[in-house]
């Protein structure tokens, strides 16, 4: 893990925005110039996110044809133990931007145009360093195409965090044929076109056109296969024919249009000769979503394969999720690795494949996962924490305490049991203390402020609770 003092931080709040990323940079170059031998070319960034897509949709055990990202992974390594850094996507998106927690960021629960009963109007924190601003001082191009979902105010807007384009939505979700609440940087656009189309086309139509001699940092959001359920009416047909569940059958005609525009997208970098200098990483932002708008628990626990639960839940449905990388000549092709992973790695993996040093106050709590996608030795001691609505989990190795605040405390070893189906905290209590007493400590560093909790759930998120029975431990 990378440590570092609270500088660079309390630097940016405090010093005008130009000026800031001049300092940054500057920080950046000075470095840069003490290697040994000076740096590599620089490389491309393509980071491809999924919304709400499920551990099991991908691989040999799936019934859904994705050819192109079957090939991705042929091509590169995938993680069977990849997490998103929440179980809900805000939190998510600020972790991988950031490489922290997301709660130190702004972020411990979704943004929303206006504040709600008990939770503020939240947005990512400017205080934070992002992928595009570190990237600046290797004068990285960064584009953002589709979702944002990191504040709704023009104030938090994607330019603000060091974009130089956006093309997309800024809402958590957003109609597949009639899009509404698009912009091209700071200005409203019509997208006319299926939204997983568009934000393809998009990214084809920027590539062909962007200047070959500067590296790019791209993130590809996507909203497929998120709610609402809309696909194209030959791929629902197709799909009706495998399943007899009929929002499975739209859910996985759009995760098959995804992966056909990554299969686009994969075919441009090829054609202009970007392939072995751009390094693709493709994941999703949580589990699937078994809320009555999406497919229910019923195709939820399609997707899910053997974990349990899905969005919004620290189980393993929740969190565990899809990873892929492919980078020629850097990444061995067909490389399948189990070390523990998360969202908040991404950022000092890319500064390290690019060979960008990390500025000597910047706060990152991820790693790099380079040795792990090169096939090099690879551990991880440190705990992960997540924490959404007052629900936790901490994974240490293959221990995870698991902690609904309506219940007691649950201890699960995912090495023997993935489905998370035998609860060992009567066996090990001396481990259940432990694990709580790393929580604590965590949520005193990175969490100070927890937003207050309520005690209803939403159908499919969390039962619900009377004020009466629900128990904080």
């Amino acid at each position: 893990m990378i440590t570092a003092k609270n500088h660079l931080r309390a630097l940016k709040k405090h010093t005008p925005h130009n000026l800031f990323h001049f300092l940054l940079a500057g920080s950046l170059i000075l470095s840069a110039c003490a290697l040994p031998g000076g740096s590599s070319p620089p490389q491309n960034i393509l980071v491809i996110l999924a919304d709400d897509m499920g551990w099991a949709d991908l691989g040999p055990a799936s019934n859904i044809d994705t050819p192109h990202l079957d090939q991705l992974a042929q091509d590169g390594v995938s993680l069977s133990r990849f997490y998103a850094s929440a179980p809900i996507c805000s939190p998510t998106r600020a972790a991988l931007l950031t490489g922290r927690y997301p709660h130190s960021v702004g972020m411990p629960q979704l943004a929303a145009p206006e504040a709600k009963e008990g939770s503020p109007r939240l947005s990512l924190d400017h205080s934070a360093v992002t992928i595009p601003e570190v990237l600046k001082a290797g004068d990285y191009q960064s584009i953002l195409i589709g979702k944002w979902h990191l504040g709704y105010d023009p104030s938090s807007w994607p330019r603000t965090h060091g974009f130089d384009e956006f093309w997309g939505t800024l809402a958590g979700q957003s109609n597949y044929y009639d899009v509404t609440g698009s912009y091209h940087n700071e200005t409203p656009i019509p997208i006319t076109d299926y939204y997983t189309d568009a934000i393809t086309d998009q990214a084809i139509d920027y590539l062909k056109t962007q200047e070959t001699h500067q590296p790019f940092f791209m993130f590809l959001s996507y909203t497929a296969p998120h709610s609402p359920m809309e696909a194209p009416a030959d791929l629902i047909e197709k799909y009706r024919a495998k399943y007899d569940h009929e929002l499975f059958a739209i859910y996985a005609a759009m995760v098959e249009q995804l992966d056909t525009g990554i299969g686009r997208i994969m075919s441009v970098v090829d054609d202009l000769g970007l392939g072995e200098n751009t390094l693709v990483i493709f994941m999703s932002d949580n589990g699937p979503s078994a809320e009555s708008k999406a497919y229910g628990p019923r195709g939820a626990n399609i997707s899910n394969g053997p974990l349990r639960e899905w969005k919004f839940s620290t189980y393993e449905g929740g969190i565990r999720v899809p990873f892929i990388a492919r980078w020629p000549d850097r990444i061995p092709a067909g490389l399948q690795r189990d070390g523990i992973a998360v969202t908040m790695d991404v950022l000092p993996t890319i500064l390290d494949a690019v060979k960008m040093p990390v500025p000597e106050n910047m706060e990152i709590d991820g790693h790099s996962l380079m040795p792990l996608l090169t096939g090099s030795d690879y551990s991880r001691t440190d705990a992960i924490h997540w924490e959404t609505k007052h629900n936790l989990a901490v994974m240490r190795g293959d221990w995870k305490l698991v902690h609904q605040f309506w219940k007691e405390p649950e201890l699960y070893n995912l090495k023997s049991d993935i489905s998370e189906e035998r609860d060992l905290s009567d066996q090990y209590p001396e481990m259940v203390s432990e694990m709580a007493e790393l929580h604590s400590t965590w949520r005193a560093e990175h969490y100070p402020d927890p937003v207050a909790r309520k005690t209803k759930r939403a159908k499919y998120q969390f039962p619900e609770v009377a004020a009466t029975n629900a128990t904080t431990k």
